[in-house]
């Protein structure tokens, strides 16, 4: 097994112990899920590309979060942390990032919003990423219902059955209402 690395998120460090370092993580994100509270959590730097800087910059302060914002081409740069990138590019800068992460020990989590990719090519990014996470939302009722789950870590563990969260105040914690096992 490879060395772990603290997710950032208390929930998934107590099931799973971390993230493999490195890694390229594929993190396919429902934007009615709240992601940013797990997203931002997850990284020590940030690579928009769907928000503008400035937003994130006003979401990660909102929140409590302290993260670097960096351009694409920085990652080169950085060293032995956890990386998060908006992803909209094409197949090939999966296979660029994933390099990145192995020459850097760095876990790279590429931030892909639910159905922004069809099922093909989301297969494709999936299967080369040495892990895969999934925030989602589901309307049950009158309420949304947010869960996550790890179906995927080559070098590390899974979490393969969802496990629903809420958040609260910047707060991520185990839902443990009534309707959960």
């Amino acid at each position: 097994m490879k060395r772990l690395v603290e997710s950032g998120i208390r929930i998934i460090d107590r099931i799973i112990g971390g993230f493999p370092v490195p890694s390229l993580i594929t993190v396919v994100v429902d934007p009615l899920a709240t992601p940013e509270h797990i997203i931002y959590s997850m990284c020590d730097y940030y690579v928009p590309n769907f928000k503008s800087e400035e937003f994130v910059r006003e979401e990660i302060k909102i929140l409590g979060y302290d993260l670097k914002i960096v351009k694409m081409d920085e990652l080169n740069d950085i060293r032995n942390s956890r990386v998060c990138v908006e992803f909209c590019y094409e197949f090939d800068k999966v296979i660029e990032l994933r390099k990145i992460a192995y020459d850097n020990e760095l876990v790279v989590s590429l931030i892909v919003p639910k159905n922004y990719y069809d099922d093909r090519e989301l297969s494709k990014i999936s299967y080369v990423s040495d892990g895969v996470m999934l925030i989602d939302a589901e309307k049950v009722g009158d309420r949304f219902v947010f869960k996550f789950a790890i179906p995927k870590m080559i070098g590390g563990y899974t979490i393969p059955t969802y496990v629903r969260f809420k958040t609260e105040r910047s707060v991520l914690e185990i839902d443990t209402s009534r309707d959960i096992v």
